[in-house]
């Protein structure tokens, strides 16, 4: 999964070299054609992160895909993604959704947003199309500064997810939301303590367990957001319910962490 382990105290960057799962190596090689072909030189470069660049994805699996650009996209351009995202959804039967984020190259040059993009870029990523933004960057070490910017927009999205269960007609939207929902949950969870483990996961069974070592009171809540992670059918009431009660108690204890480290 990484590649040979920096100094102590430092993180690895993934193994670029090691092949890719059998069944995703064709639809990411589709998706990087139908990228650069919608965006041409407007896409400065793009990384495939989550479990498929992880190489520990099950045989369906989402594919997360972030685009950097040369500056910020326009209604139109977001329309083409968005077409390039469904034909690649429909293409093969190994990709359940396509996640497709953009960034702008200014925003991930900016010192400011070092421990958001430089952290993820360099950790998180594989680059897949372009010039790797990655080398630009040294290896983190895990601390606070990271955990929170690896989670800055999370009340947005939430806000954004919440919604899309509350007004879904289908229960494939409904279940892809609230299981998109519950897995940032998860992870932000898990970004309460990175710091305190030393440790960065990927994987939401090793972000739930490392979260517990610390919130064993939290054990419950857990338990339910892995039930949406399994895509179980869940009144919406419920559904909206859960994530508003974990994500007030997130939001208020990264609050609480800040003010006590700060």
């Amino acid at each position: 999964m990484y590649k040979a382990s920096p100094r102590q105290g430092l993180l690895p960057e993934l193994d670029s070299e090691r092949p890719l799962q059998t069944q995703f190596v064709d639809p990411v090689a589709t998706a990087v054609r139908q990228l650069k072909g919608t965006l041409g030189d407007t896409l400065h470069s793009a990384y495939l992160s989550g479990d498929i660049a992880h190489r520990t994805a099950p045989d369906k699996a989402t594919m997360n895909v972030t685009l950097v650009t040369q500056r910020s996209l326009n209604v139109n351009e977001y329309s083409m993604l968005n077409t390039v995202r469904f034909r690649i959804e429909q293409g093969s039967e190994a990709i359940s959704r396509v996640a497709i984020d953009v960034v702008p190259i200014n925003d991930v040059r900016d010192l400011g947003n070092i421990f958001k993009w430089g952290f993820f870029l360099k950790h998180c990523t594989q680059c897949i199309q372009g010039d790797n933004l990655a080398q630009s960057f040294g290896h983190f070490e895990v601390s606070w500064e990271v955990c929170k910017a690896m989670n800055d927009d999370l009340s947005a999205r939430l806000r954004e997810l919440q919604n899309k269960v509350a007004i879904a007609t289908k229960w494939g939207t409904q279940l892809d939301a609230a299981e998109e929902a519950a897995s940032r949950l998860i992870k932000a969870s898990f970004g309460l303590v990175a710091y305190k483990a030393n440790r960065w996961e990927e994987e939401l069974d090793a972000c739930s367990r490392v979260f517990l070592e610390f919130y064993p009171d939290k054990t419950l809540e857990m338990e339910r957001l892995f039930y949406l992670i399994q895509r179980k059918p869940v009144k919406k009431r419920a559904v909206v319910a859960l994530l508003d009660a974990h994500w007030k108690w997130v939001v208020d204890e990264y609050e609480k962490t800040d003010r006590k480290i700060g």
